[in-house]
């Protein structure tokens, strides 16, 4: 995949032509205006390419077309959509010239109706949630962007430190365990990688774990910790959490809807669409996961293996992640949050450090393995539990 597109423009809703962001000499988008649509709860927008974007791409994936919507005063993210969705309609191509399209903001579940909101058009390779954790578990907030494609110099150490990177999933259906049907009907945003000691230590002030490093992901945490043993507690009936947790400071702090994924959610993400044992092939690749025969038994940097499909790094393997689902019969269908109690929460991914049946631990590391603890446990002999994020848009 190319990594170097990323050409964007915007303007306020109602203004009428003036460019607030510019990316790259040519190709590139300009003019671009907005407006609300009668019947109320759709904004056309219209923008002219400049050069042609095809042309320009080079070899990899097409780029698609994503429209956002930001308050310029307080930073909120209302939405985006993208070109591969229906709520996005008209010339979503890519060719020099004028394009129109129409957002149905409305039919999206979204309410959009200030004078202050920025709409940004971009190309890219894919969209991500960037959040700047750098001011640290003092903040009483922290900035979050969006970012259209890798960067052209990769997932940098800033991105496993100081920002979180979050990357768009759009929804789908695949059969979970490979058995039976599910259907995601809405987009979420998920962690390109588990959540590293630094993140954690620049939201919560403490590290917890015990082979230190500010790359290496987050390990003895537990589920109560991440989400609370309050409110946090009530999934599925609920999905609020404790303030003082981690999920609880880091919305408090964005204004965004973070938590774990449901297990649902982190099958569909971590098979990337494959329907093999792992999301590689049919047989354990210590290219792409830390396991007990490859770890020199401690966990490791997150993002030096070979990413799935998607672009998600370590999905098996280094260390267990933690899902929102208690512990029981798995649950398919529609946007399923698993059973409605239990004794323990479901744990995905394998680890650096755990024997399986086939005395490596690879088996452990596979798209459909399942494993749980207890909400309030944090660590165990395999080597503790971290965990990913899964953001969704404030609405």
């Amino acid at each position: 995949m190319n990594t170097n597109r990323f050409l964007a423009a915007g303007i306020m809703v109602m203004a009428v032509g003036r460019a607030i962001l510019a990316f790259a000499a040519a190709p590139e988008v300009r003019n671009v205006k907005a407006m609300q649509q009668y019947p109320w709860g759709k904004v056309c927008i219209s923008f002219e390419v400049v050069g042609d974007i095809d042309a320009s791409a080079g070899s990899g994936d097409a780029p698609i077309l994503v429209v956002t919507a930001k308050d310029k005063t307080t930073g909120k993210l209302y939405g985006e959509v993208s070109s591969l969705e229906s709520y996005l309609t008209g010339d979503t191509g890519m060719t020099a010239g004028r394009h129109r399209v129409i957002w149905d903001t409305a039919t999206q579940g979204l309410t959009i109706n200030s004078a202050n909101v920025v709409f940004t058009v971009a190309y890219g390779d894919g969209v991500y949630i960037v959040v700047d954790l750098s001011s640290g578990a003092n903040s009483s907030s922290y900035p979050a962007s969006y970012l259209y494609g890798v960067p052209s110099e990769g997932w940098t150490d800033t991105y496993k430190t100081t920002k979180l990177v979050l990357k768009r999933m759009l929804p789908g259906t695949y059969k979970m365990q490979n058995t039976s049907n599910v259907t995601l009907t809405k987009p979420f945003y998920i962690g390109v990688f588990e959540v590293t000691q630094k993140q954690y230590s620049l939201v919560m002030g403490s590290n917890p774990s015990n082979f230190k490093g500010d790359s290496l992901p987050v390990q003895f945490v537990s589920y109560n910790t991440i989400r609370g043993s309050s409110n946090g507690a009530k999934w599925p009936a609920s999905s609020a959490v404790d303030s003082t947790s981690f999920m609880g400071k880091l919305r408090a702090r964005t204004g965004l809807d973070f938590d774990l994924p449901t297990e649902a959610q982190w099958e569909y993400a971590c098979r990337a669409g494959t329907t093999t044992t792992y999301y590689w092939g049919n047989s354990m690749n210590g290219d792409y996961a830390w396991y007990f025969n490859n770890s020199s038994r401690t966990t490791h940097k997150v993002g030096t293996k070979t990413p799935n499909a998607w672009g998600l790094y370590d999905m098996s393997g280094n260390v267990w992640e933690w899902c929102l689902d208690w512990y029981g019969t798995l649950a398919y269908g529609t946007d399923p949050k698993g059973p409605s109690s239990g004794s323990g929460r479901v744990l995905r991914g394998g680890s650096w450090n755990l024997f399986g049946a086939d005395a490596l631990g690879a088996d452990t590391c596979t798209s459909s393995h399942r494993y749980y603890y207890l909400g309030w446990e944090r660590e165990a002999d395999d080597g503790g539990y971290g965990f990913r994020l899964v953001g969704t848009m404030s609405e």
